[in-house]
């Protein structure tokens, strides 16, 4: 008896040696975890650097050339590209004589005679404006002669009549003719010529021989005598 009491005396309890048992079996799992998650790390590829998306620069198109402001005057022989032509409604406009720039001009809608003498870089020294009714609106093609300081509604005071004849092979054009020409034809005087000066500055360049009659003071009998001699 006594034997067997010593035995039991110092042998492990069993809740004790399973206690032992479950803290070692916790401890291997606990390394085995960390040295699987230690692996991971140092074998897995180390991540790839995220490229930054590049977006391509793309230029904006070009403007277009702006349209020639109003009053520009466009060089002689050029053509104008197709984004400067004229805008809908705009009035190009002839202006010559005593101007300081004469030349073709693209003006606004409504525009008058003052206007384009502006936009011909205005009076020239000799101008004589009194001449010519600058609050005339202007239209489309029409020619604007500045007189000069020293004629009378577009003729030279004083000058003889031009030898020329309009009887003679050619024909006096009722829009660009000075009051002298217009007085070589028949029974057109000085102020009759100075009458189809203003109208046609008022009015627009004429487009037929029949306008004339809108011109007072002229009637039928001139107009037939006018036949053949005269044009617009």
């Amino acid at each position: 008896m006594g034997r067997h009491d010593f035995f039991s005396r110092f042998a492990p309890r069993p809740s004790r040696l399973r206690f032992a048992v479950t803290r070692v079996a916790v401890f291997v799992l606990v390394l085995i975890v960390l040295a699987w998650i230690g692996l991971s790390i140092l074998l897995a590829p180390p991540p790839g650097s995220t490229e930054l998306e590049t977006v391509p620069l793309v230029s904006e198109p070009s403007a277009a050339p702006p349209l020639s402001p109003p009053g520009q005057s466009s060089p002689p022989g050029s053509t104008p590209p197709a984004s400067a032509q004229p805008a809908a409604g705009a009035l190009t406009v002839h202006v010559v004589g005593a101007v300081k720039k004469p030349g073709v001009y693209v003006l606004a809608p409504g525009s008058r005679i003052i206007d384009a003498v502006e936009a011909a870089g205005g009076m020239a020294k000799k101008a004589a404006p009194e001449q010519l009714n600058l609050a005339a609106p202007l239209t489309d093609g029409q020619q604007v002669v500045m007189p000069r300081a020293g004629k009378a509604a577009g003729g030279d005071v004083g000058q003889p009549p031009s030898s020329a004849s309009p009887g003679a092979g050619s024909k006096v054009s009722l829009n660009t003719a000075d009051a002298q020409e217009l007085q070589q034809l028949p029974g057109i005087g000085p102020s009759l010529a100075a009458r189809i000066i203003e109208f046609r500055t008022k009015n627009g360049p004429f487009t037929s021989l029949s306008d004339l009659d809108a011109v007072s003071g002229i009637g039928p009998s001139i107009l037939a005598n006018l036949e053949g001699l005269a044009e617009p």
